[in-house]
């Protein structure tokens, strides 16, 4: 038989744990009213301040990318262009891609405004400004290899349109590291040019032979082979 517990007069004239805690926090409240409506304010203030910027980031980034789907728009549209006329359009979208870059340059349409820019530069042959939109991407673009490895492979050709040697094969170098494929096999290609264009045969022969081992049935194969019977004489 279970016997009850007894509460002794003790234990009755002690204070009850929650209402204490109660009473504590009730007159801290009271003594310190205004600081506890101030922080109130401020945290509320924040959170509005957190929900009102993240809904501007969004709204900006839908407002980049309806610019950048234009832009694109007039890309695709100039490259189906006869040459004589290409310059003047590619001038027009390169105003397009700058307007992007220039309004939103946190978003995900500004980065790959920069891109973008840096080709059409490359392809009208503006190496230094191909080089700083390829750069500025660069630095924007995160881990996002696939995209970075375009960057760089036309970077590299920015520095082999300015004979800039050492910076293409630094360029190259990064894009081996990294590649896969075709994307290494072209680097060790363009690495044999440009140590070729430096006069330094042996390292040339070098990455045309990587080249080849990497490299599947190409184009280029028996030019490179050629290549590389005329270094080795």
């Amino acid at each position: 038989m279970r016997t009850k517990k007894k509460i002794t007069k003790k234990k009755l004239k002690e204070p009850d744990e929650f209402i204490s805690f109660t009473q504590q926090a009730f007159l801290f409240i009271t003594q310190h009213f205004k600081k506890v409506v101030t922080a109130g304010i401020i945290v509320l203030a924040l959170i509005l301040f957190i929900v009102l910027y993240q809904m501007w980031e969004k709204q900006k980034e839908v407002e980049a990318s309806r610019d950048f789907g234009l832009a694109m728009e007039m890309y695709r549209k100039a490259g189906s262009m006869d040459r004589e006329r290409l310059p003047s359009e590619y001038k027009n979208v390169l105003a397009r891609f700058d307007e992007v870059i220039t309004k939103f340059p946190g978003t995900s349409s500004g980065r790959f405004s920069l891109l973008y820019k840096g080709n059409i530069d490359l392809q009208m042959g503006e190496f230094e400004e191909a080089i700083k939109a390829y750069q500025a991407f660069l630095e924007k673009a995160g881990e996002e290899k696939l995209y970075r490895l375009f960057a760089l492979e036309g970077l590299g050709y920015a520095y082999q349109g300015k004979k800039d040697y050492e910076n293409a094969l630094r360029t190259y170098q990064k894009i081996a590291e990294m590649g896969e494929g075709i994307q290494t096999a072209d680097a060790y290609l363009n690495r044999g040019l440009c140590y070729e264009r430096l006069g330094k045969n042996k390292e040339a022969l070098e990455n045309y032979k990587a080249f080849l081992k990497v490299s599947q049935k190409s184009v280029m194969t028996n030019l490179i082979l050629r290549k590389i019977s005329s270094l080795e004489r």
